[in-house]
């Protein structure tokens, strides 16, 4: 029969739990592709008019953001996906939804929305996992026709307290949610489609 002391015990106990969320801290580069659930209910406002869409990305670094505030590589998150492209299809499926007929174009139009992706930022604002994550999002959109035009900033930040560093599925679910957030945003946005209609 064999008899541990409980003080030995308990410390037995916490370096089982302990070891392996030790090991879980070793930074290495995630990738994360993008796949935002957009849920936009259909409607007959666009009349099958014509709309041109452009989409730009305006960020000034590429990469989605750090787990960590060292900004170094081992903790960076990087993207399979063409941010641009991915913000253009969703766009353009949800003014489809609306019933406008869509041209994607890169130069004028009569009626022409512009949207310009400003930000898709992963941070730690606390410095480490230990303190959660921020994701912002942030999309201006540009609206004319004819002689009228109407501007606006969407803009979402999803906050997310975490005891364990997110894994890359997980940090890719929080990336896609706010995503999607600002996006619905922008197709929600009854002035803009109102103009667009027009």
């Amino acid at each position: 029969m064999y008899y541990f002391k409980e003080g030995a015990m308990n410390k037995s106990f916490y370096l089982v739990f302990l070891l392996p969320l030790l090991g879980g801290c070793a930074m290495t580069p995630q990738k994360v592709v993008l796949y935002p659930d957009v849920l936009i209910i259909g409607s007959e406002v666009g009349k099958d008019k014509t709309v041109a869409l452009t989409v730009t990305d305006a960020r000034a670094d590429k990469a989605l953001g750090y787990r960590t505030t060292r900004l170094d590589k081992d903790s960076v998150i990087l993207t399979y996906s063409d941010v641009t492209k991915v913000v253009q299809e969703k766009i353009y499926e949800g003014l489809k939804t609306y019933g406008f007929n869509v041209n994607v174009v890169s130069g004028d139009a009569p009626v022409l929305l512009k949207v310009e992706i400003q930000a898709l930022q992963y941070s730690t604002p606390t410095g480490s996992w230990t303190g959660g994550i921020r994701i912002l999002a942030r999309l201006k959109a540009s609206v004319k026709n004819g002689g009228t035009t109407y501007e606006n900033l969407y803009e979402i930040t999803n906050n997310e307290t975490v005891i364990i560093p997110p894994s890359q599925g997980k940090n890719e679910e929080l990336i896609n949610k706010t995503l999607a957030d600002v996006l619905q945003r922008l197709l929600k946005d009854q002035k803009l489609i109102a103009l667009l209609a027009k």
